[in-house]
């Protein structure tokens, strides 16, 4: 499949192609010599393999190379079962369909790493439902509460010896046994807490990246060529801000053979490491939310960093929710709708609609040029998902759904707009002030002059601008509408 005919192959029907094929397909030197997406794997249930490898083969026509696989919690561990009895309905856990996945993403020339938490998150955080004694303490000496996004549970300890141990063999059972043909790991060091033991405290970077070398150093003799990626907090040993505490990182020797991975809002860029490692890449969230100022700035930051990749967000999730997330009860007992799309049925693929295929148009032509100006962007989506009669008018109503599905957007909390019970449910907790109402009337308005205004339109771009439009106005019956009046 090449670059662009995804768009051809769009669930949603054929789109009209009226400019000749751009980006890394013609490039001879791309800016990044990886790219490609950071996927929630664990949190998307409802997806079967058929789903997967569609995903993969427009990850592979956006010109990506490299695919973030979060998978731990989402495959059927015989060693540690507790590990996914939190996602028995997951259809991975069901069919374990991975490493089919794993050899379709090789024929479209596409790696695959492994992701997990050490100590931590989904999958490891139920490993405390049967050691309760291996919980992490907080910083109020106390053992940590339960947290998480769609699996909830407990970080470890990780200077005790039975939570290496744990990580150590559930980390070689699903990359050794499950997924050999893997291209290597991602380890994601924990964005939220630490444990703050007498043996931990300023000490848990030591205790964590014992593992992390271990288990390094155990790939890399079974596949000496294998990615395996990291955080900077095992060398840095900068000051760490998490959502929940502060952090020390340790100063630990760094092999050149790991690749970096930095963040926004856990993992500064640090030049002088990013010189040594075998690779370098810029994560921000900016595609998840539909943010095109800020992929140009992603590809921007990554490039001016010299980092060799860009892996953003394009996370979307299908989980029932089980406990109150971002402070929304009304979520809970509901099955989440990835991106907010609830015009699709339960494990429809939500990456060939619209706004997300526009979103990956927007990471490939940025990846492929970041200074691409903004108004070439314009024509370039233009062309590409209206055709050549495209009026400027029609990005104009794609970029104002980009900010619908965005409005009071969390990870688990889709746009306010999607969702009219949510809105009911803040208004009754009195969350839903003036400011917001007339901002959301203004948006259904907005929605309801796109609905009219492309009525009739037979064009593959304009008639899903329609539909989603439509679906969008038809949410908002009279009943739920005035909740907008206030």
């Amino acid at each position: 499949m090449n670059r662009r005919s995804f768009i051809a192959t769009s669930a949603t029907g054929a789109l009209a192609l009226a400019v000749p094929a751009l980006g890394h397909g013609t490039e001879s030197n791309p800016v990044f010599a990886q790219r490609g997406y950071y996927l929630c794997f664990m949190r998307m249930p409802t997806f079967g393999l058929t789903v997967w490898k569609e995903i993969l083969d427009d990850a592979s026509a956006d010109g990506a190379n490299t695919i973030i696989l979060w998978i731990a919690g989402a495959f059927r561990s015989k060693q540690f079962p507790i590990t996914w009895q939190w996602a028995a309905e997951h259809q991975n856990v069901q069919k374990d369909f991975t490493r089919n996945l794993i050899t379709h993403a090789h024929r479209r020339g596409i790696k695959v790493l492994l992701g997990f938490t050490p100590f931590g998150y989904d999958g490891v955080n139920q490993y405390p439902i049967e050691h309760p004694e291996l919980k992490a303490v907080g910083a109020d000496g106390k053992p940590v509460t339960e947290f998480g996004i769609g699996c909830w549970g407990w970080n470890l300890c990780p200077a005790k010896a039975e939570s290496q141990r744990f990580m150590r063999e559930y980390v070689r059972e699903m990359a050794f046994e499950f997924y050999p043909e893997a291209d290597g790991l991602f380890i994601e060091s924990s964005d939220y807490a630490i444990c703050h033991c007498d043996q931990c405290g300023p000490k848990f970077f030591d205790h964590e990246f014992a593992f992390v070398r271990d288990i390094s150093s155990e790939v890399w003799v079974r596949k000496p060529d294998a990615t395996v990626v990291v955080y900077p907090h095992y060398f840095s040993g900068a000051k760490l801000r998490f959502s929940f505490t502060e952090a020390t990182a340790s100063k630990q020797s760094f092999d050149p053979r790991w690749t970096l991975f930095f963040t926004p809002h856990s993992a500064a860029l640090e030049p002088a490491l990013i010189a040594k490692a075998r690779g370098a890449w810029w994560w921000n969230e900016a595609p998840s939310r539909f943010d095109v100022a800020g992929i140009r700035n992603g590809v921007q930051k990554a490039r001016d960093a010299k980092c060799s990749g860009y892996l953003p967000s394009l996370e979307c999730y299908s989980y029932v929710m089980t406990n109150t997330e971002w402070n929304e009860p009304w979520l809970v007992g509901r099955r989440q709708i990835p991106f907010g799309f609830g015009w699709l049925k339960e494990g429809e693929n939500p990456y060939r609609e619209l706004p997300v295929r526009a979103i990956r148009l927007v990471f490939r032509e940025l990846t492929s040029n970041p200074d691409l100006p903004d108004a070439e962007l314009r024509v370039r989506i233009g062309h590409e998902l209206f055709g050549r009669n495209w009026q400027p008018s029609d990005v104009d109503d794609l970029f104002f759904l980009f900010q619908v599905f965005n409005t009071d957007r969390d990870w688990s909390v889709p746009g306010a707009l999607t969702t009219p019970g949510l809105v009911r449910s803040r208004a009754e907790r009195g969350r839903l002030d003036a400011k917001k109402r007339t901002q959301l009337r203004d948006q259904l308005s907005h929605a309801q002059a796109i609905a009219e205004r492309t009525r009739e339109s037979r064009r593959g771009g304009l008639k899903q601008l329609h539909r989603i439009a439509q679906w969008l106005v038809d949410q908002w019956t009279p009943e739920n509408a005035a909740v907008l009046k206030g």
